[in-house]
């Protein structure tokens, strides 16, 4: 499945190391934008949100929502649209 991640970080300076690197643990991950990624994973949004939200702090902002199969419209760059198409239905653990 395909999760989307956003999140708002509320706290000027504060190292946000961990949560980016947790992020990357995906089987495979997009950056979509400064505070937005795409990850491929069989885990749930809720799994995912509990991993995250340890990694920020509780006055910042996190929303993680399966997008796997949905409607979607935008302006991204063609990298990022290829990246969904390649990852829409692969199983996380096959690279």
């Amino acid at each position: 499945m395909i999760l989307s991640i956003s999140y708002e970080l509320h706290k000027p300076g504060q190292n946000y190391d961990d949560l980016y690197k947790t992020i990357m643990t995906a089987p495979s991950y997009c950056h979509v934008m400064t505070s937005h990624w795409f990850i491929r994973t069989d885990q749930s949004a809720k799994t995912w949100s509990d991993i995250l939200c340890k990694k920020i702090d509780v006055n910042d902002n996190l929303f993680v929502v399966d997008i796997t199969g949905q409607s979607r419209q935008g302006w991204l760059p063609k990298t990022v649209w290829e990246w969904l198409t390649a990852n829409e239905y692969k199983k996380a653990y096959n690279y």
